[in-house]
């Protein structure tokens, strides 16, 4: 049976944004490396989102606007964890990127 290729667009509603970052941490010589694994929690006032960062301490969601402001708390053993407010905005992208110090 052959294969197709197939590809699938979705636009998001039109009252939602996408809040989309990355995460590095300070290195041991003082320059910075992106941090896999790190948890990116997002609290609304409705609810809480848990994410965690991919290998290229990437991280994204898309949320209603009706959820303003987010609280953005990134944490990762062996760093300080890092809190920070955002705002995201209807059919936008928002970048939040974070930089953790070591312990």
């Amino acid at each position: 049976m052959p294969s197709l290729p197939v590809e699938m667009h979705v636009a998001p509603p039109k009252t939602w944004g996408k809040i989309t970052g990355t995460v590095l941490g300070v290195t041991a010589d003082g320059g910075t490396a992106p941090i896999a694994g790190a948890t990116v929690q997002i609290d609304t006032w409705a609810t809480s989102y848990t994410l965690t960062t991919d290998t290229h301490g990437g991280y994204a969601l898309w949320l209603d606007v009706r959820n303003n402001p987010l609280t953005v708390i990134v944490a990762k053993d062996g760093f300080q964890p890092t809190v920070a407010t955002v705002k995201i905005k209807k059919k936008s992208t928002v970048t939040e990127n974070f930089t953790l110090k070591r312990k």
